[in-house]
Order: C-alpha cells, then structure tokens, then sequence
C-alpha cells in the first residue's frame, strides 16, 4: 500500500465527471502499473525490465489523467481489501471536509462521516462491487468537522494484483447538483400538486398543439376522461366558431411575437353543448429558450358569460327605460307648466267677476246709505260674505294643486325660529298664547313646505277655538330617521268618526253659512306632508282638545 500510496498522492488529484467510467478504467490501468513500478525501490525484476520509455510514457498518461481530475475538482481514493487500509488523496479529503495532512486509512474513520441513513446502502453497494467485480458508483452523505452535511459521489472499480484485491477511484463532491435537484424535485412535486388540485382545468400542450397533460378539473370541464384527450389536438374539442381565433393565437406564441396571451372561446363538451372558457396560454421555455411545451390554464365562464349577456339585455332595458322616462318627464314637467298656467288664468279669470260683484255691493251699500231696509243689508253683507268665501277657495284650490309640483330649495333650517316667524305672522289675538318647547332641532329640508304646515294647524287651532282665549302647544321629539311633531291646543275637540274625513278637501264640521271655511287647509297639509315621505293624523275627543302628529324626514346637509 505505501509504494502504491506514494505514487497515486502525486498526480491523483481533482477530477472529471465520469462517461461510462471511462475515467475510472484510466485511474485503474496507470495505477496498476505504477503499483508494479514502484516494486523498483525493493529490486523488482520485472520493474528493471521495463525500458526507459515506457515509464516515460506512463508519467506522461500520470500526468494528463492528474490534470482531468484536477479540472475537475475530484479527488482519488484507494482501498487494499487485503490489507484493510485506505488511501485518500488531499483533493479526496478537502472534499470530506478534512485538512488534507489529516491521517485517514482506516475503514472506521470513513465510516464515521457517513451519514447513518446512507451507510447501509453504500455497504451494500461496495460489497456487490467485491462479489461482482463489476463497476460501481453511489451517492452519500457525509459530515464534515463543523457539522454540516455534504453530498459526494464515489466512483470505484476492483482490481486484482499481485495477490492483493483493492478497489480504486474517485470521489467528487457533488452537494450544489444535489441540492439543485432537490429544489428541482421539489419544485415539480409542488407544481403536480398544484396542477392535480387547481380549481381551474390545467394542461400541457406540446409546441404542435398536442395534449400532453390535463388535470382532472379540465377532464370534469369538458365531460372527458383524460385518455381522450392526451394526444389528441387542442382543436379537436374546439367550437368551429373559435377555430380561426385559436389560429391566431397559436401562430403569434410560436412565432415568438407574444409569449403569453388570454382569449375566451368554447370548447366542446363530451355530451355535445359548449363550454365557455377563459384560457391563459404561456410558453414554457427549454434550456435553449426554445419553445418545450405551452401551459394553459383554463376557467369555466359560461354562468359569468351568461351573467354578462344577462347585465348587458338588462343595460339596454335600463337605457330604454331612462329614455322613456326622460321622455316622461319632460312630459310631465311641460305638463305641469301648462297646468300651473291654466290655474293662473283660471284663478285670475274667477276672481275678476267676484272682485266686480265685491265692487258693486260696496258701491250699492255705499249709494244708497240709509235707504236699504235691514233685510237688504243682511243680504248684501251675505253677498259679500260668499264673494271673500269664492275667493279663498279660489286661492285654496290654487295652492292645493301647486303642492309637490314646484321646485323648492333644501336649506338649513331652525324649527324654533321658523316657528316664531310664523306665529309672527299669524298675528294671534291677545288672549291665545302659542307655546314652543325648548331645544328644538335644526335640519336639512324644504323651508317653506314646512312653515305651511306649521301656519295651517296653528292658524286652524285658533279659527275653530270654541272661546276666545287658548293655548296652543307645539314640541317635538326624534325618531329613528323623521322628527314627529305635535300641535296640540285646547279648543273643542273633535269626535273620531271625523279624525279623517277632515283631511279631504272641501270638507268642514260645521256648515259654511253658520262658520266660514273653506276646507282646504287640512287637505293641504295632509297633501304637503305625504309629499315629504311624512304621515298626519288626529288625537282628539269632544271636549278634550285636539292634537295634530306629523311626521318629517331627517335629511343630512
């Protein structure tokens, strides 16, 4: 072992990766016959046979063979099964992660780096070799000094000479290619789980068209099992309609000008319908940057393509539907515009006659003072009486159909002083006394809409008042989205048969020629709170005074 030691430790060094053990013949043939030439030292016969040249010629072979190792960073090894000991080149220790003067010939020493996982398994591959004699290579773990754990290769043959049997070789360290084909592996496990599990149909297509993967979401998709569709062409299961579109797209990939590109089209189901699909193709690249493969990735659309069909009727209906209305509203607005001066008119052209017949009662009583007996006047103040009447209803009928159909501004308003305005207004004789309750709320609304209100339950609690003297109370209180208000006063009351009747127009409790009234003021309250989105009503009873709720929106400026 030490003549053959000394002669592998001067040129066995690096290494190059094997082709069909080429290298491994090489290492064996030059070191069997350095092992004969180093018996010169002990006066070898045959070794002084040898000439001059040969052993020039095997220095030479020595020395290119130590070069390809060297290149590629291998290192040599040798084993005297024999003996039981092992020689380890420098290289071959660097690479066990050792100093290279460490002293290593014993098969117990290489044992302990061998990771304890791997060491049945190169036992069993070195003593297959032994009872083989054939070849052997084996991967295997091993620990270097600081605890880290190292891939390496070992390249081995057996040789027999001079009565000793030893196996010789390389050993290359190979953790970066190992590692690199663990992520690999890795890499690709976790792309078939994600393939197999994705919630979308998958596939692979080779560079002509042809199926070469599918996952079982795409065979569910197209009612197909999977060995009908592995090797068949992409267009095979594609709508005619879809045909050239595909086409397109396929030239575009192989041509290089897109190398990913998304499209809808249908495929066709096993059982014969289509299946509207979203597709995403990209090129899956070789090491050449050549086109190995296409993976698509492909969604079932057809109730989001439906969706979208059933979005767009409904956006033309929509669109018809604005249109009619605008058309409607125009109608309506124009409408209302000849409404409001048909009222105009009207109103002007009653009034005129009454203001005539006013006019000429006046100017009879007036004439004729002194001269009209008692029963005339009475007449004539009737006269009058009915004229002012007609003119009020005149002016009620006006306002009533002016409700909801004029355009009021939204502003901000503070009931406590809307209401002292109004009562201002109103002007109450001296003995009724209008009371507000504190802290009443501020709001976004129609001013004017609401001040009328107010004027007309305040105005009607001091018409219809039963003496001449009262109180009329207004409070407030907050409800989820609408204030409810409340006038309340005590006069008369009013019997609950009547508590709806009095919101019609027209309506009155007591005859017009024992109490003037047109009836309106209620119906346009009612009308002007309900415009709102509010609701009216009555808490009363014969003698216990009337109370008047209603309800307005709260609106945020």
């Amino acid at each position: 072992m030490g003549t053959l030691g000394l002669g592998l430790s001067g040129w066995m060094e690096g290494g190059v990766a094997l082709a069909d053990g080429v290298v491994v013949v090489a290492l064996v043939m030059v070191s069997a016959v350095l092992w004969r030439l180093g018996g010169a030292g002990r006066g070898s016969l045959w070794n002084r046979a040898v000439s001059t040249t040969v052993q020039g010629s095997l220095q030479e072979t020595a020395e290119r063979l130590n070069l390809a190792l060297s290149a590629a960073q291998m290192g040599a090894w040798d084993w005297n099964l024999s003996q039981q000991t092992q020689f380890w080149s420098p290289q071959s220790k660097r690479i066990l992660g050792l100093d290279p003067d460490t002293s290593l010939h014993r098969l117990e020493q290489w044992q302990d780096f061998i990771h304890p996982d791997d060491w049945p398994a190169t036992q069993a591959t070195v003593e297959q070799a032994i009872a083989t004699q054939q070849d052997f290579t084996h991967q295997y773990r091993v620990r270097w000094p600081d605890g880290t754990w190292h891939w390496v290769s070992l390249y081995g043959r057996v040789v027999n000479q001079g009565g000793d049997q030893r196996l010789v070789g390389v050993l290359q360290n190979i953790t970066d290619r190992k590692q690199a084909e663990l992520s690999l592996r890795t890499s690709e496990a976790r792309f078939r789980a994600v393939f197999e599990q994705a919630a979308v149909g998958m596939a692979r297509l080779s560079p002509e068209g042809r199926w070469i993967q599918v996952n079982q979401r795409l065979c569910d998709l197209l009612g197909r099992p999977a060995e009908s569709l592995l090797g068949q062409h992409f267009s095979v299961v594609t709508d005619a309609a879809d045909q050239s579109q595909d086409a397109m797209y396929y030239q575009r990939l192989i041509r290089g000008e897109q190398r990913s590109c998304q499209f809808e089209k249908r495929y066709l189901h096993g059982e014969g319908h289509a299946v509207w699909t979203l597709v995403t193709v990209s090129v899956e690249s070789d090491e050449s940057d050549d086109i190995a493969a296409f993976i698509a990735i492909i969604e079932d659309v057809t109730e989001r393509k439906a969706a979208r069909e059933e979005l767009l009727r409904r956006a033309e209906e929509l669109a018809t539907t604005n249109l009619m209305l605008a058309r409607t509203t125009a109608l309506l607005e124009r409408r209302n515009s000849e409404l409001d001066q048909f009222a105009y008119v009207t109103s002007h052209d009653l009034k005129a006659p009454l203001r005539a017949i006013s006019n000429l009662a006046d100017w009879i009583s007036e004439d004729l003072a002194g001269q009209i007996p008692e029963e005339n006047q009475r007449q004539l103040a009737l006269l009058k009486s009915r004229v002012q009447r007609m003119e009020a209803l005149i002016n009620g009928l006006l306002e009533y159909a002016r409700i909801g159909r004029r355009e009021r501004p939204i502003t901000e308003v503070d009931v406590a002083q809307l209401l002292h305005s109004v009562i201002d207004s109103l002007a109450p004789p001296s003995g009724f006394r209008v009371q507000v309750a504190d802290e009443m709320p501020r709001l976004y609304t129609h001013q004017t809409a609401l001040g009328q209100v107010f004027a007309n339950l305040i105005g009607n609690a001091i018409k219809h008042h039963h003496r001449g003297q009262g109180t009329i109370t207004i409070h407030c209180r907050t409800q989820a989205d609408a204030l409810e208000f409340c006038v309340s006063d005590d006069g008369p009351g009013i019997a609950p048969q009547y508590h709806e009747k009095i919101f019609t127009i027209f309506q009155t409790l007591k005859a017009r020629d024992d109490f003037e009234s047109t009836g309106v003021g209620l119906s346009v309250v009612k009308k002007i709170v309900e415009s709102e989105q509010g609701r009216v009503w009555l808490v009363s009873a014969l003698g216990e005074g009337s109370r008047f709720y209603f309800t307005w929106p709260l609106a945020e400026g």
